[in-house]
């Protein structure tokens, strides 16, 4: 019975006091808050100094209100273990008011990996809510459907004010479709002010852009794809985003549900009231990411962008030139800028914004341009203008706002734009002045991606770039750099890698050592993206050379974890050089993890000798000649020595030997990617050779796609998984689109049957020797996958 709680838990308190000793008016003194308000100062402190005081009283203790709004404090799973602590912390945890312990529930706050968000997590905490719940917090890496989430505001419609379910963290789980925001707004009562989601919607529809005007629902990224927006449509949806940008409505507007820890930041050491909700309410509600890809914008269209976003941050319409002022007034402290005169505050001012343009051909160099006044000015963090018709004048639009020191940008791409080399240059000569800018007031450049694929930079604009690197810190945090598909020769790959990946510190000798101007290439540098390009044996070992002459920098490590060089021209022997700068103890290329090195002509200028064929006794069937199955699991002499190998082979053959040699002793590498080289069954035999030295012990993941590998191969493979199964560490084998037949399938059973390899069953014809016949022509392929 609730009425004799009370009387329970006066009983375990005298029977706690008469433990430690305590008279019966000691602990009437102890447990009266009259009697703390009636001491005095002096009195106050020579109790705290007694040994009794020093004791802290337990949250059982504590009035049912304080006790409820100490634990309204914590997360769900907190309160939970809380609940799990002892019986009388449980019994006190039942007996509180719901309205005051269970209005809100924030799975977002506090999630770690000892608890996992569920359906059922949730479920079970709503229903111990008991309809009193008013704010509710999901994150959307609890893959919970929105589905679930409606039917819970279905269920608790009577209290239910706010609703935040934002995607996860990557993007991938989490996002609303226009028809899901409408089916929780009907089911939303009257109280309800708050619907904060992630919207995706491929078109857009009426109903979208009527939810985006909507002030209760906050949406924090939009992703709207392949929509033909008409005139009136482009109006409402670019004043939707300027409200969506705009941080004082949606400071205004989250007044809905105050928790404690809001009311503690509206009335914090500060001392005045931030406005409904805190600031990071409101800084959680408004627009993040806007993704308008293949919506036919064009000029005009990115102009009218740019106003809505300008408004939404608190600047005036049409008003896109002010960027470098606001910007300055924004990075010197205490300094007034633009914004400050007109009397916006940068608290009101919304975070930058993530902009995906991409697949809008006709946006052209004139809307580069007023997306480039919101880059000078620091409203756009991540900018893609992929497949934009950006072109030279638009880069150098681009450049210009990169060259301002209010820049913020962390992640540019203007792939597909034929930029050329030209463009490339001003990019570069952008990024060295916003760094030196930058570098002057003591800041860091923001720029930690890249990517300028296919634009035709050539060798003279990856120059550009590396001498951008090299006499700046244009590069200092920069984490991915992708250049694919640009024609770019030896002479780019040789001025990259002694500018971009051998970092260092340099500048003036005056200059501190750790000064953002004394930093030197791209000493963060993870992931370089090069394939595509022309670099050729010659381009392979002038990276090499580089990165095998760079001593290690004080204080520095290498950093470059991802190398893709797929379809570079390097054959075996490019191939080879650059194993060998991986196992360089401490060079740029030691902490590689995941090579790509497919489509090489490995196999064609390695591997290309003809198989060792041995005399053997006619069975009757007329084939008196068969290949020799000692490849099987045979040493690297028996693969340099072919009877009837030339030296020319011997020797190239010699090279991929050295080149898995070297492989295997890579000390960082777990992905590996051989596919399309042509290796052949003597490719794969140097491969499975290469196992006992280490190569299956390192590499997890191995792809060898289309490699016209066959029975022999396949089998010298999976004796080679045998032999070493105690150190072996491959997980992932891909054999798929290889001639290998039945020999080889039922050499590799095991492994298929445990996940290991993946391939798939081609006709007999295409792996044994001889005309096919019309039975193998018909025969039928399985795949397993």
């Amino acid at each position: 019975d609730s009425r004799s709680a009370p009387r329970t838990r006066s009983r375990q308190s005298g029977r706690k006091y008469r433990a430690r000793g305590m008279s019966s008016d000691e602990r009437i003194a102890c447990e009266s808050p009259e009697s703390w308000s009636r001491c005095s100062p002096e009195e106050g402190c020579a109790a705290s100094a007694s040994p009794r005081a020093e004791q802290a009283p337990e949250l059982s203790h504590l009035p049912f209100d304080v006790a409820a709004r100490v634990l309204a404090t914590l997360p769900p799973h907190t309160r939970a273990r809380c609940a799990s602590v002892c019986r009388s912390w449980r019994n006190m945890i039942r007996e509180l008011p719901p309205e005051q312990l269970w209005r809100e529930l924030d799975f977002v706050r506090g999630a770690d990996e000892t608890f996992k968000v569920n359906k059922e997590n949730v479920t079970a905490a709503v229903g111990a809510a008991r309809g009193k719940m008013k704010v509710l917090k999901v994150p959307g890496e609890a893959g919970i459907s929105r589905s679930t989430l409606v039917s819970l505001v279905r269920d608790n419609r009577e209290s239910l004010k706010e609703l935040h379910a934002f995607c996860s963290a990557d993007g991938e789980r989490g996002y609303w479709t226009p028809k899901q925001v409408h089916a929780a707004m009907s089911a939303a009562g009257p109280r309800f002010r708050r619907l904060a989601v992630d919207v995706k919607s491929r078109g857009v529809c009426l109903a979208l852009i009527q939810q985006l005007a909507c002030p209760v629902v906050r949406v924090r990224r939009l992703d709207v794809r392949a929509a033909q927006l008409g005139a009136v449509e482009k109006v409402r949806l670019f004043e939707a985003i300027a409200r969506m940008r705009s941080k004082a409505a949606a400071l205004v507007r989250s007044g809905s549900a105050l928790s404690l820890t809001d009311t503690a930041k509206q009335f914090g050491a500060e001392g005045g009231h931030k406005g409904l909700g805190g600031g990071q309410e409101g800084e959680e509600d408004t627009l993040r990411r806007l993704v308008l890809a293949s919506c036919g914008l064009d000029g005009d269209d990115a102009a009218a962008l740019a106003d809505a976003v300008a408004a939404g941050d608190g600047g005036d319409p049409g008003d896109t030139p002010r960027g470098p002022a606001t910007a300055l007034g924004r990075l010197r402290p205490g300094g007034k800028g633009v914004d400050d005169e007109r009397g916006v505050d940068d608290e009101c001012r919304a975070p930058p914004l993530d902009l995906d343009l991409g697949d809008n051909p006709s946006l052209g160099c004139e809307g580069a341009r007023s997306i480039a006044a919101l880059v000078a000015e620091g409203s756009i963090g991540t900018l893609s203008l992929e497949n934009c018709g950006v072109g030279e004048p638009g880069a150098t639009a681009i450049a210009e706002a990169l060259a301002s020191p209010g820049c913020v940008l962390r992640s540019l791409n203007i792939g597909r734009n034929f930029v050329g080399a030209a463009g490339a240059s001003a990019i570069a000569a952008g990024l060295a002045r916003g760094a030196r800018a930058r570098a002057a007031l003591g800041l860091h450049a923001t720029l930690t991606e890249l990517k300028l694929g296919n634009n035709a930079i050539g060798c003279e604009g990856m120059g550009a770039l590396a001498s951008a690197a090299a006499h700046s810190g244009a590069f200092a945090v920069l984490e991915r750099l992708d250049v694919p598909m640009n024609g770019i020769g030896p002479d780019g790959a040789a001025a990259m890698a002694r500018s971009i990946l051998v970092s260092g510190v340099g500048g003036d000798d005056d200059e501190e050592p750790h000064s953002p101007s004394a930093v030197r290439g791209a000493p963060v540098l993870r992931e370089l993206f090069m394939h595509g390009n022309p670099l050729g044996a010659v381009g392979a070992a002038a990276i090499a050379d580089a990165c095998a002459s760079a001593g290690p920098v004080d204080g520095a490590r290498p950093s470059l974890e991802v190398l893709s060089l797929s379809a570079t021209r390097l054959g075996v022997s490019g191939a080879s050089a650059l194993a060998t700068a991986m196992i360089v103890p401490g060079g740029p290329l030691s902490r590689v993890c995941h090579l790509d090195l497919s489509a090489n002509d490995i196999g064609e200028s390695g591997a290309g000798f003809r198989r060792r064929m041995t005399p053997a006794a006619d069975d009757g069937d007329g084939d008196a000649r068969k290949p020799d199955n000692r490849l099987v699991g045979a040493p690297p002499s028996d693969l340099l020595h072919p009877t009837d190998a030339s030296p020319a082979t011997v020797a190239e053959t010699s090279s991929l030997i050295a080149l898995t040699s070297s492989l295997a002793s890579a000390p960082s590498l777990r992905h590996l990617d051989l596919g399309y080289n042509n290796l052949g069954d003597a490719g794969a035999g140097a491969i499975a050779s290469a196992f006992p030295l280490g190569l299956g012990a390192s590499v997890a993941e191995l792809d060898l796609q289309r490699n016209s590998i066959g029975d022999e191969g396949a089998a010298a493979l999976a004796r080679a998984l045998e032999e070493c199964i105690e150190s072996v560490m491959v997980r992932s084998l891909d054999l798929r689109s290889n001639a290998i037949g039945d020999a080889g399938m039922e050499a590799l059973r095991a492994h298929v049957a445990a996940g290991t390899a993946r391939l798939n069953f081609m006709p007999a014809r295409w792996t044994v020797p001889g005309p096919a016949t019309p039975d193998e022509a018909v025969a039928d392929v399985a795949v397993t996958v």
